[in-house]
């Protein structure tokens, strides 16, 4: 018995520490399959940062990965700015190392990302790391985050496009992000995306991440339409006729537009008379200037859109009364071409995925707007 038990031990206890290192390698194993480097499982924590609605609500379905493409400058200082204009504001952000994402706009709300796809997707910009150390370290949080994301909204791998992915399925964009980025460090978008559905197989999720509700807080379907909707007012300055009349809404005939045919007007105003207009022009000369929040036709540097040479582009946004659901409709005709170009809203998604009215290098010299909560009625 004696002999016995002596022999047993051994073999009892190598038994136990195989079986030990077994399991350690079964933990181990399976973030390092999924491309994570780090042994420690779940290091990025997400914050709740929102700091824009956005612009409408949308009916997400996929999962965008984008690279903010300004090297060096944190997630944090991405908050900061899309807090100031939220023009191109993005619902998540990842800090340089991966250490934090910020939650910054809700997952219901529409987001101006990735062109004709914006209704349809969710995303999330990775700050761009300066060096291999960050950049590793962000890579394995972002496959982590991207596989919880996934899990928490009952989406499998199929549902995560990078930028340049959307390009080609829904187009009005020419991003190729991140896959410059990450050809920078030696990855690829393949790369990323086996990692995450390797991560996905294990069944190991974080539960850091918390999808938002990805049900509108605001209404979803836009209510009727109240008495009196907002009114649009705005003028056209024309070379060697100076500023036009104001024009009010839309209307038929020469009544109903700003400007003179074939000639391309150099500024543009626009006032509302309930909320808020902001509006930027795009010129031959200078392309895009910076947005313009009302109108004054004394001030050519900060009350109206133009530097005094054609503009070919115009880009306006409405933001609500707070109390009804509206929107800026708008409309051209340049000076090369027959007949209005499409009606353009502001939230980018009315027509074909242009989030401006206009076609560059063409004189815009007609002009119609109006704020409406359903279809404009602009005619004629």
């Amino acid at each position: 018995m004696g002999k016995t038990d002596r022999t047993a031990k051994p073999w009892a206890k190598a038994t136990a520490v195989l079986a030990s290192l077994a399991l350690a390698l079964t933990l181990i194993s399976a973030p390092v399959a999924a491309g994570i480097e780090s042994s420690e499982a779940h290091a990025y924590t997400q914050q709740e940062q929102i700091v824009s609605d956005g612009h409408g609500a949308n009916a997400a379905q996929y999962l965008v990965i984008h690279e903010t493409a300004n090297p060096g400058a944190s997630a944090y200082n991405h908050t900061l700015l899309y807090s100031r204009d939220d023009t191109y504001a993005v619902h998540y952000v990842m800090e340089l190392d991966g250490s934090v994402v910020y939650h910054t706009v809700p997952d219901w709300a529409l987001c101006w990302h990735v062109g004709n796809g914006n209704y349809a997707t969710v995303g999330i910009e990775l700050a761009h790391a300066t060096n291999s150390v960050d950049f590793n370290k962000q890579w394995n949080e972002a496959v982590k985050w991207a596989g919880d994301y996934l899990n928490q909204r009952g989406w499998g791998i199929d549902r995560l496009l990078s930028h340049n992915d959307c390009r080609y399925i829904w187009g009005g964009t020419d991003h190729t992000d991140p896959t410059g980025y990450f050809a920078s460090y030696g990855k690829s978008w393949a790369d990323f995306k086996a990692g995450v559905r390797e991560y996905m197989a294990t069944g190991q999720y974080s539960g850091n991440v918390t999808a938002g509700d990805p049900t509108p807080q605001q209404p979803a379907t836009k209510p009727a339409t109240p008495a009196g909707s907002p009114n649009i007012t705005y003028a056209a300055y024309v070379g060697g006729y100076g500023w036009l009349d104001d024009v009010t809404n839309s209307g038929t005939g020469s009544e109903g537009f700003a400007g003179i045919p074939y000639e391309p007007m150099r500024y543009v105003t626009m006032n509302v008379d309930a909320g808020q207009i902001r509006y930027q022009a795009h010129t031959q000369a200078s392309g895009w200037l910076p947005w313009v929040y009302g109108g004054d036709k004394a001030d050519l540097v900060n009350g109206a859109a133009g530097d005094g040479t054609p503009i070919d582009g115009i880009r306006a946004y409405y933001t609500s009364d707070g109390e009804h659901w509206y929107q800026v409709y708008y409309r051209v005709q340049d000076v090369n071409h027959a007949g209005y170009w499409d009606t353009v809203c502001d939230d980018g998604t009315t027509y074909g995925g242009d989030d401006y009215a206009g076609w560059y290098g063409n004189g815009i010299d007609r002009l119609q707007a109006e704020i409406s909560d359903d279809w404009p009625a602009m005619v004629g």
